[in-house]
């Protein structure tokens, strides 16, 4: 918390202006970041090839896009570029998968196959959460890529 140096009537008139965080702009971030890489269908791929750091950036991207649809379901105002403090702000949502923090930490702990079964986990249950929560947004493509495994390609008889 700060204290303004200088324009202490525009701050108060912007922190009344956020105060009422909008039901559309609720929903907008939900929709927005309700998109995730199905990486736990690839698990079999993944030790295979050299796919460290698209491994890595998909959990990151995935962690924020979760925080992004909490935020949204929160009503708590969330940017990427900015974001820091996750344990503080993870405590301040009401409406959360069980152990967020440490699950999302563990992410980034965790050997690869645990990780992404963890991740489908959590998107499994933020979808949930907003089924419950959200009921207008659509959640039907999320969901159709919970559970979703890559499978092996396969030459057809008219193919060849």
């Amino acid at each position: 918390v700060g204290i303004p140096l200088y324009g202490e009537t525009l701050i108060g008139q912007w922190k009344a202006k956020i105060a009422n965080y909008p039901d559309g702009l609720a929903q907008t971030m939900v929709e927005h970041y309700l998109k995730f890489v199905p990486i736990w269908g690839m698990q079999s791929k993944l030790a295979k090839r050299d796919t460290k750091l698209w491994y890595y950036q998909i959990l990151v991207e995935s962690a924020q896009n979760l925080l992004g649809v909490l935020s949204g379901l929160n009503h708590l105002y969330y940017s990427t570029f900015q974001f820091k403090r996750m344990s503080r702000f993870i405590e301040k949502m009401e409406i959360a998968p069980e152990n967020l923090v440490s699950r999302l930490e563990g992410l980034f702990c965790d050997e690869a196959p645990v990780a992404v079964n963890e991740l489908e986990a959590l998107v499994r249950e933020t979808v949930e959460l907003v089924e419950v929560n959200m009921q207008r947004v659509d959640t039907s493509e999320a969901r159709r890529r919970l559970g979703w495994r890559q499978q092996p390609w396969k030459l057809g008889g008219s193919d060849r």
